[in-house]
């Protein structure tokens, strides 16, 4: 029997966070733990350590989880900060672990990249299936904010499913990098386009606009290559065609655009807007800037930014207190919460793995990040565990690929 090495914790890890993301926090907790246990299997311990922290960009990484935990000085609602550092604890010794396990071989980014796709395709179909079991209910109920079946918050799900785009596109541009056969390749680009299609018909605005950040991405590295410059422009042109026969077509797109509209002007009449997922959101996002406005150098805390956000909701906006609403956009929520310096490290930390071995050159590296952060202009992606598991895990596996493709050089 072949001796276990940190390479086969580090892929049962990986399996456990997929599937974790889509069905299990406990399989979330497991693989998060498998991953430190992957990096502390091999090698010195000592020596990892000391080569962590003379490594700025995973120092940076781990910096996220600092510079809120650092508000906890001046939070006063202990409970909620504690709980609100536990959901992020990932991001404080995930990035070591990472930076601890040994350079990844070819194959195993392949067969991470390959398990996270077919898991999200698997989960597709699990979701149409549902629709197809009663389609004229599930079309319908999209004119009152609600969406078919997803294995997980939709939210969450659309923007997974972006990310199984990314990797697709990625692994296709990559293919003699990475060995992909004809046969893969052709099951890649169909893979992309039924993604595409099926995140259309889910009409989640957050993964919709986090898929069109990816294709901007594709777009911008095709036109970088003067050879891909008329490939880049098909595109382009296909896009904006797809953008308004959507809009045009697709059933449940155009229910939910009917439902905005009906939801934004309930909400400037401040009236019936407890249920609506709009009203909830930009009311939120109000409660946020005006917080940053009373609070800009130091913000409110992290342990009471929910108070603070639910106290100027009873004030202006009655039906919406006591719903447990954070500011809708992760800026808005990190100024509010720990002042305007806080966000401008916050934005600092977040943008500077991406000169990880020149990681904005790599197109699965960029256009990852690029996509979380437009995620965090229309949600507070790093305020749940799914959210955070989802951010990190991607984050650091982007970095550990650019760093072991680059070192087998």
């Amino acid at each position: 029997m072949s001796r276990i090495e940190a390479h086969h914790i580090f892929q049962f890890a990986s399996l456990l966070i997929v599937i974790g993301l889509l069905c299990s926090r406990f399989m979330i907790s497991l693989g998060m733990i498998f991953f430190l246990i992957a990096g502390i299997w091999e090698g010195n311990i000592l020596l990892k350590i000391k080569a962590f922290f003379n490594n700025k960009y995973y120092l940076a990484v781990s910096g996220i989880f600092l510079i809120f935990f650092i508000s906890g000085i001046w939070s006063e609602d202990s409970q909620y900060f504690l709980n609100r550092m536990r959901i992020k604890l990932p991001i404080l010794f995930l990035p070591f672990a990472f930076c601890a396990i040994p350079q990844l071989d070819i194959k195993i980014i392949k067969r991470v990249m390959w398990g996270f796709i077919l898991a999200i395709l698997i989960s597709t179909f699990w979701s149409l299936g549902m629709f197809i079991l009663d389609a004229d209910h599930y079309v319908s109920i999209y004119s009152k904010g609600q969406i078919i079946p997803t294995p997980i918050h939709h939210i969450r799900f659309s923007i997974m499913i972006s990310l199984a785009c990314c990797l697709s596109i990625y692994l296709y541009l990559k293919s003699a990098k990475f060995s992909v056969e004809k046969i893969e390749k052709r099951s890649l680009v169909l893979i992309a386009v039924f993604l595409i299609l099926y995140l259309h018909f889910l009409a989640v605005r957050s993964g919709l606009f986090t898929l069109y950040v990816l294709l901007i991405c594709l777009f911008y590295f095709l036109l970088k290559e003067k050879a891909n410059k008329t490939l880049s422009i098909s595109i382009a042109a296909v896009v904006v065609f797809m953008v308004f026969l959507s809009t045009q077509y697709v059933p449940t797109i155009k229910n939910k655009i009917g439902y905005m509209k009906y939801s934004l002007e309930l909400f400037s009449q401040n009236k019936n807007i407890r249920d609506l997922s709009d009203s909830r959101r930009l009311g939120s996002i109000y409660a946020g800037l005006q917080l940053i406005k009373n609070n800009p150098v130091a913000g409110v805390g992290i342990g009471d930014i929910m108070n603070e956000t639910n106290t100027y909701l009873s004030e202006n906006y009655p039906e919406l207190k006591d719903l447990e609403l954070l500011p809708h956009n992760q800026y808005i929520l990190t100024a509010a919460a720990i002042g305007i310096p806080g966000l401008l490290l916050f934005v600092l930390f977040t943008i500077m793995p991406l000169l990880y071995y020149n990681g904005y050159n790599d197109y699965f590296f960029f256009s990852s990040q690029i996509m979380f952060f437009a995620s965090f202009l229309v949600e507070h992606t790093i305020e749940s565990q799914i959210g955070v598991a989802l951010y990190i895990f991607v984050l650091l596996f982007a970095m550990k690929t650019q760093e072991s493709l680059n070192t087998a050089k």
